[in-house]
C-alpha cells in the first residue's frame, strides 16, 4: 500500500520555482551591473576651496579680567578698585585705576561697541589661586548686568 500513495501526485501539491529563479536571477544581474557604472556618467560638481581673508573674518572682542591675591581686579590692564568692600582693600599701583562700580557700565559699553562692529564679546578671567572667591562672584555679576553671555575662567600665569 505504500507504493500507491507514494505513485500518485496532485498538480496542487508541487510548487514551481522556474519564474521564482528567473527572478533571483534578474536582479543579482541588476547589482551587479549598477556598480560598474562609470563616474563620467554621474553628473556632479565640488564647490571649490576659496581662501579666507581676514577682512571677512569675525573676531571675538576678548576683555581680560585679572583677580590678584589681594582681591585687586584689573580690565584690560586697568585696576578696578572697589572702595566700599572691605574685603577689597584699595591698592596702591601705578596703573591705570577705575572705581569697581563702573564694571558694569565699562563692560556694557565694549559690548555694545562690539555689537555695533559683528563682534562677540568674551570675557576671561583669571583669578588667582589665593584671591578670594567674592571678587570672582562680583566680576560674575558684573558681565551679567552687562549682558556678556560669553564668560570664560582661566589659570593665571
Amino acid at each position: 500500500m505504500a507504493a500507491k500513495t507514494n505513485e500518485v501526485l496532485n498538480s496542487e501539491d508541487s510548487f514551481d520555482l522556474t519564474s521564482m529563479i528567473d527572478v533571483v536571477f534578474l536582479l543579482l544581474i541588476y547589482f551587479m551591473y549598477l556598480p560598474i557604472q562609470q563616474e563620467a556618467d554621474l553628473l556632479f560638481s565640488l564647490p571649490a576651496v576659496s581662501e579666507p581673508s581676514a577682512k571677512n573674518a569675525v573676531l571675538p572682542s576678548e576683555q581680560i579680567i585679572e583677580i590678584a591675591p589681594d582681591g585687586s581686579i584689573f580690565l584690560n590692564g586697568a585696576e578696578i578698585e572697589n572702595l566700599g568692600n572691605r574685603l577689597f582693600p584699595p591698592a596702591t599701583s601705578a596703573k591705570k585705576k577705575v572705581e569697581f562700580k563702573e564694571l558694569a557700565s565699562t563692560l556694557k559699553r565694549l559690548k555694545q561697541s562690539a555689537d555695533r562692529g559683528g563682534i562677540s564679546t568674551i570675557v576671561s578671567i583669571y583669578p588667582d589661586a589665593d584671591a578670594p572667591h567674592q571678587a570672582s562672584i562680583s566680576v560674575l555679576n558684573a558681565c551679567s548686568t552687562a549682558g556678556i553671555k560669553q564668560v570664560s575662567f582661566a589659570e593665571a600665569d
